[in-house]
Parts: C-alpha cells; sequence; structure tokens
C-alpha cells in the first residue's frame, strides 16, 4: 500500500464516522521545512478533537491530536486502531 493509499482509506474511514466538524475531512500534499514531501488528512468533531494525520511513506505515519499530542506509527494496521478509539 503506497502512500495515496492510505490517505484514501484514512479519509474514507474519516467521512464514514461523520469526522466532519468543523471544516469536513480534508486531504492535502505537503513539504516540510527539510524539503520532504508528505501527505495528509484533517478531521475533527466539534469542540472535542481536531486531529491530522501525516503520511510520509507506509512505514513512518504521525497522528497528531488535539487531546493526546503526536505519536508515530509504523503501519497502518497500528494506526487505525488507535484511531478507532478517538
Amino acid at each position: 500500500m503506497n502512500s495515496q493509499d492510505i490517505q484514501a482509506h484514512i479519509y474514507n474511514w474519516a467521512v464514514s464516522k461523520n469526522f466532519s466538524a468543523p471544516s469536513g475531512v480534508l486531504p492535502g500534499d505537503h513539504v516540510n521545512k527539510k524539503g520532504h514531501k508528505f501527505l495528509s488528512v484533517s478531521f475533527g468533531r466539534a469542540r472535542t478533537l481536531d486531529a491530522t494525520v501525516e503520511i510520509y511513506n507506509r512505514n513512518f505515519i504521525i497522528l497528531r491530536t488535539s487531546n493526546a499530542g503526536s505519536e508515530i506509527y509504523n503501519d497502518l494496521a497500528t494506526l487505525m486502531a488507535k484511531l478507532e478509539t478517538l
């Protein structure tokens, strides 16, 4: 599974779970300060959660949430298990 597939999977998951407040589920592509490209998916629930998943490659994924800080994941399955607890 490549980064685009992972991004699409997380995007579809967030839409199906109604993580659409306040501005919807937003996919993106970015370049960090070091020049590394990465994909992202941002989602949330009003007044309770803001989250962004940054996908650098299939083995390096960062979950940033408003209530738990940042966590690094080495595979999609472990990340999805964490997302199910949000």
